[in-house]
C-alpha cells in the first residue's frame, strides 16, 4: 500500500512538469483569445465623436474653397482680374530691364558664378561641370546626377519652389488654429500644431475605416487658407 500511494520520484517529476507545462499553454490561450477579442472591439471604443462635430469639421474645411470660388465669380472678382491683366503687361514690358539686373546681382554676389561656396568647403572633389553656380542655393551637391539633365533641373526647380510655398502656408496653418483658440472664436481639441501627434493617439475618429483626427483636419484647413 506504501508503494501504490508514494509512486517513484522521478514519475511525480515529469507529471509535475507536465501539468506545468499545460496551465501555461491554458493561460496564454486565454489571454490570446482576450487580445483577440479586444482587438475586434477597439474602434468601437477608440470612436469618441459624433456626427455633429464631423459635419462641423467638414463645414469649417469647405469654407475658405466657397468664399474664394464667390469672389472669382462677382464683379469684384473680375475687376480684380482685368487688374491684374493691366499690370501684367506693365511687368512684361519692364521685365527685360529687371533681368539685367538681376545678371548684374548674381555676377556681383558672393553666392553665384564658379567662386561660390561648396557643400564640402575646403575639401577637394570633382564636382560636376553641369552646376555651374546660375541658380540659387547651388553648391554642387548632386551625387545621384538628378540634375544632370537641363530639362529634369529646370523641373526640380520649379517644384523647390513649390515646396517653399507650401512650406509657408503650412507654416500659416500651424499658427492659425492656436490664434483662433486663444481668441475664443473656434476651439480644437489641440490646437497646438507639436502636439498633435498626440492628441491623434488620444482622439483619433473612425470613418469608414479611415483614422481621422480633428487637429490634423483643421491644420490641413488652416494650410489653405
Amino acid at each position: 500500500m506504501a508503494l501504490a500511494s508514494h509512486p517513484p520520484a522521478s514519475f511525480s517529476a515529469s507529471s509535475s512538469s507536465f501539468f506545468a507545462h499545460q496551465r501555461v499553454s491554458d493561460n496564454l490561450l486565454s489571454d490570446s483569445r482576450s487580445n483577440s477579442n479586444y482587438s475586434t472591439n477597439l474602434p468601437a471604443s477608440i470612436c469618441k465623436a459624433s456626427w455633429q462635430e464631423v459635419a462641423g469639421v467638414v463645414i469649417f474645411s469647405a469654407i475658405p474653397f466657397t468664399a474664394v470660388k464667390a469672389i472669382a465669380n462677382s464683379p469684384l472678382g473680375e475687376s480684380l482680374q482685368r487688374r491684374l491683366e493691366e499690370r501684367k503687361k506693365l511687368a512684361v514690358q519692364q521685365s527685360s530691364k529687371f533681368k539685367a539686373l538681376a545678371q548684374k546681382a548674381r555676377k556681383e554676389s558672393f553666392w553665384y558664378g564658379e567662386e561660390r561656396p561648396r557643400w564640402l568647403g575646403p575639401i577637394s572633389y570633382q564636382y560636376p561641370t553641369y552646376l555651374s553656380g546660375e541658380l540659387p542655393g547651388d553648391y554642387g551637391f548632386d551625387v545621384a546626377g538628378l540634375a544632370e539633365d537641363p530639362v529634369a533641373f529646370q523641373k526640380y526647380f520649379n517644384f523647390e519652389i513649390l515646396h517653399a510655398r507650401w512650406a509657408m502656408l503650412a507654416a500659416l496653418g500651424a499658427l492659425v488654429p492656436e490664434v483662433l483658440d486663444l481668441s475664443g472664436a473656434f476651439h480644437f481639441i489641440e490646437p497646438v500644431w507639436w502636439r498633435v501627434g498626440y492628441s491623434k493617439l488620444k482622439a483619433s475618429i473612425y470613418i469608414h475605416s479611415l483614422p481621422f483626427t480633428y487637429p490634423f483636419l483643421s491644420t490641413a484647413v488652416a494650410s489653405t487658407c
